[in-house]
């Protein structure tokens, strides 16, 4: 994955865009461009659904985009790392080689019937290593749209790697937001972090969110914080999510430091 750059002031961005009479502007001088954090960066969206399937309290997030340059990197092939999507099964009996662009075809998740909730789970892709008839290496490709991350409770939505017709091996979204805890009427997150764009901060992360439905009396919650006890705690890489916040479509944003 490509790493952002700092540019933080418009100056910064102008220098790299100066005349090209003498064809001065380079490629790499463009690539900084397009990939600078000058403005803030969308890295997660998704919207929150009540777990009308289940007895569960734990809201469910549906994620709808998020960018992978700013979350876990850890090998897919690791089941206990800390990448989005993680190995469920290696499969058996799959065609050697190098497969790109394989799709990945989604399970229903925890008995929900996915058309109530927007829709099936799509646009997953992976460029995929066979070897001895199993799959050895995965890349992502397209993190897909509507996968839900694991809760508290129940692991997250799987999928089949069609490779060739063999769908045999399978992925698991762990999530960019994992669920961790339900307590004290909210639902927490750990943000799973990039070791090249780092931590999220209080400073360098911002939350928006658009409620339809379902809004607390008191207003959004939504925070970079933990909850012990009642209290807010001011946190690094966790996301407090209050259960009223159903119906609730969030965005997070990185800016530059």
């Amino acid at each position: 994955m490509s790493s952002t750059t700092d540019i933080k002031f418009q100056y910064e961005l102008e220098d790299l865009l100066a005349d090209n009479a003498t064809k001065a502007i380079s490629a790499q001088d463009v690539r900084t461009i397009v990939t600078s954090n000058y403005q803030p960066v969308l890295i997660f969206a998704g919207r929150i659904y009540a777990d009308n399937a289940t007895s569960l309290s734990f809201d469910f997030m549906r994620t709808q985009y998020y960018n992978s340059d700013y979350f876990g990197q850890d090998s897919i092939m690791s089941p206990n790392g800390n990448s989005p999507w993680v190995i469920s099964s290696v499969g058996t009996s799959i065609p050697n080689g190098q497969h790109t662009d394989v799709a990945l075809e989604q399970n229903a998740w925890n008995g929900q019937n996915m058309t109530s909730i927007g829709g099936n789970s799509t646009n997953a892709t992976f460029d995929v290593t066979v070897s001895g008839g199993v799959v050895t290496g995965v890349t992502l490709k397209q993190p897909g749209v509507g996968w839900i991350p694991e809760t508290p409770t129940t692991p997250g939505q799987t999928g089949q790697l069609n490779i060739n017709g063999n769908k045999s091996a399978s992925l698991k979204f762990n999530g960019a937001l994992k669920g961790y805890y339900e307590q004290f009427g909210m639902n927490g997150y750990d943000m799973s972090v990039s070791t090249v764009n780092g931590d999220h901060t209080i400073l360098n992360t911002m939350l928006s969110a658009t409620c339809n439905n379902g809004i607390s009396n008191d207003g959004v919650d939504i925070t970079l914080a933990v909850v012990p006890g009642s209290l807010f705690t001011p946190a690094n890489n966790k996301l407090a999510v209050d259960h009223h916040e159903n119906g609730c479509y969030l965005q997070i944003w990185r800016v530059a430091q």
